[in-house]
């Protein structure tokens, strides 16, 4: 008689933000490097998308509306926060499949060195995208700033999800850092 145990793994945070982690560098690198790179630049223009629509709907609508500050009362951070949140994911959404640009990178001679390349980009991709809606999530805008991302439970719970949150700045500017570096990589071929 065989007894086969089964092994318990406890749902945290950690874990849920490595899942989600995993499915974006998957999701990224299965689109190739060029969508990759399209990927992150659509998320810097949604980052600043999200966080001027919303900023301009707190400032001219919802601020000197009487009756939505009624309506809102005590919610009004986390409404806020759930708008930029799916702004972002809508905007995401539209300029990756609906912009006007396409991104063509020069192929490295190197598999390896291409291999490398993509799959840091797909972790750029995966960490801007992850911090940003952690940031969101705790009620704070990019473009605001950051000071209460630290109150929000998960904070608390989950080493990720601090490590996100704490250096969102280097995590907003390694895939632009990355670019650069990268692009001592790659020879321009001349059209003629």
């Amino acid at each position: 008689m065989v007894i086969l145990k089964t092994m318990e793994v406890a749902l945290t945070w950690n874990l849920v933000i490595l899942s989600v982690f995993v499915l974006l560098f998957a999701y990224s690198f299965m689109l190739g490097q060029d969508d990759t790179i399209k990927l992150i630049l659509c998320i810097y223009i949604a980052i600043l998308t999200a966080d001027g629509v919303a900023g301009v709907l707190q400032q001219f609508v919802i601020d000197p509306s009487p009756g939505f500050q009624t309506l809102l009362a005590e919610r009004k951070m986390q409404i806020m926060s759930w708008m930029r949140m799916g702004l972002f994911i809508l905007a995401v959404v539209i300029f990756a499949v609906k912009s006007g640009f396409n991104v063509h990178l020069e192929k490295h001679d190197r598999a390896m060195v291409r291999f490398a390349i993509h799959g840091w980009f797909s972790a750029m991709s995966a960490l801007l995208f992850l911090s940003t809606m952690l940031i969101y999530l705790s009620g704070n805008s990019f473009v605001e700033g950051m000071m209460f991302a630290r109150e929000i439970s998960i904070y608390e719970q989950s080493l990720l999800a601090q490590s996100l949150i704490d250096y969102y700045q280097l995590w907003f500017s390694l895939p632009a850092m990355s670019f650069l570096v990268t692009s001592f990589l790659f020879e321009k071929t001349e059209k003629i």
